[in-house]
């Protein structure tokens, strides 16, 4: 789909104001030597912050190996759309011209907390009018706050989600602005409303997977989790609040669907306690940590695994630890320029799981609570592997019964929210 086609099914659908004489042209290499640059890369813009002058322009270049996009807006007002979500996939770039004063916020609509602010005024803070605008916004209704609460507690959001620099959850995408990005990618993906979005969301995660993660998503409407209808309606509206507009009458669940049974439990006639004992006996706890017991190896704590993961996804992972892997989990092989200045010398290597790979450095978990922090200069290219570090061998050195009383034992891990 060309720019101008897009901009034709976008203008309608929201009714912006598209700000005059902005387009994206496909970048050349003649293209890439003007004006700023700014990469796409670990889910991230880099330079975040951009000062540009009125006639600049900016070329975004995506180098991560999955589709991103560019959507630029007014800071003081989303509404005002400055360029219209326009998607690049790994390798594509886009030049986009700034021909208004202004400051500016960037996104990717597909990956929460991926923003950076642009501004041609020489300041990255909003004027006192502005601000009073904003600060204008109506009042939020109060099912918002139960939405939150459960978002950070019984719906277990957080286990794999974050929202900007709340949370800690790396295995689902970071859920900063959802509200407003839901807009977006209804758009793209033909429903009628953002609304929409975050219902497929969370009644059928697997329709729609955000490039760069895998379906990891628990059954919220089924046990461990087993929200009921008006607790999804709440945690939903949470979810409207972060940047879009809270619509509660917009939440229509499908309820042939939150009335789906769970599938039929082969293990439900496991011994917690003997479950214990094979935990123990068969190394699970060298790698993992449980409440008190913490594991001597690198490994996913499962102190709350029981609060929001069934017994089909652990057995999943008992049987077959490949099918997915966490994003914080990815084993990785980076190498290194020698540091000594000798032609003999032998490129080295790190090894551990990799926290993070932007320009500036690459992040290495080797060992327990030690990380790695290598600078990208020293970086000649980073190996991720397919494979898990978790033993495969269960299957066969487990019985069926010792097999039912281990997932029954961590099914009783609940832990407590943070």
């Amino acid at each position: 789909m060309s720019l101008f086609t897009r901009l034709r099914y976008f203008l309608p659908a929201v009714g912006v104001l598209l700000l005059p004489v902005i387009f994206g042209l496909r970048a050349s290499a003649q293209d890439l030597a003007a004006g700023q640059i700014v990469k796409l890369r670990s889910i991230e813009f880099n330079p975040d912050r951009l000062l540009v002058q009125v006639g600049d322009t900016l070329t975004f270049i995506n180098q991560d190996p999955f589709k991103h996009d560019v959507y630029i807006v007014r800071t003081a007002d989303p509404n005002v759309v400055v360029y219209p979500a326009t998607t690049l996939l790994s390798g594509e770039s886009v030049v986009v011209p700034f021909m208004e004063q202004g400051l500016f916020t960037v996104y990717c609509t597909i990956h929460g907390g991926m923003k950076g602010k642009i501004s041609t005024t020489g300041s990255f803070e909003l004027t006192e009018e502005e601000k009073r605008k904003v600060a204008s916004v109506k009042a939020l209704p109060p099912i918002v706050k139960i939405g939150e609460t459960l978002f950070w507690d019984k719906a277990q959001c957080y286990q794999c989600h974050r929202m900007g620099e709340r949370g800690v959850g790396l295995r689902g995408p970071d859920l900063s602005d959802i509200g407003f990005r839901a807009r977006i990618q209804a758009q793209k993906l033909g429903l009628d409303a953002a609304t929409d979005y975050l219902i497929q969301s969370l009644l059928e995660p697997d329709a729609y997977l955000v490039d760069g993660y895998t379906n990891a998503m628990a059954i919220v409407y089924q046990p461990p989790i087993d929200l009921n209808a008006q607790e999804i309606t709440a945690v939903i509206a949470y979810l409207q609040s972060q940047g879009g507009e809270v619509d509660t009458w917009a939440i229509d669940l499908n309820q042939e669907t939150l009335a789906t049974l769970p599938a039929m439990n082969p293990f439900q006639h496991g011994d917690s306690k003997r479950g214990k004992d094979v935990f123990q006996t068969f190394g699970c706890n060298s790698c993992h940590t449980v409440g008190a017991q913490k594991s001597v190896s690198v490994g996913p704590d499962l102190t709350q695994i029981g609060a929001y993961r069934n017994w089909t996804w652990l057995t999943e992972a008992l049987l077959d630890p490949n099918a997915e892997i966490g994003a914080e989990w990815q084993y990785a092989t980076v190498y290194l320029t020698p540091e000594e200045d000798d032609f003999f010398a032998i490129e080295e290597t790190v090894e551990g799981f990799l926290r993070k790979n932007t320009d500036e450095e690459v992040e290495i978990l080797v060992a327990l609570e030690r990380l790695e922090r290598l600078p990208k200069e020293r970086v000649t290219r980073v190996e991720v592997s397919k494979l898990s570090k978790m033993p495969t061998n269960y299957v066969e050195d487990l019985s069926f019964q010792q097999m039912a009383d281990l997932i029954t034992y961590l099914q009783t891990l609940k832990g407590s929210a943070p």
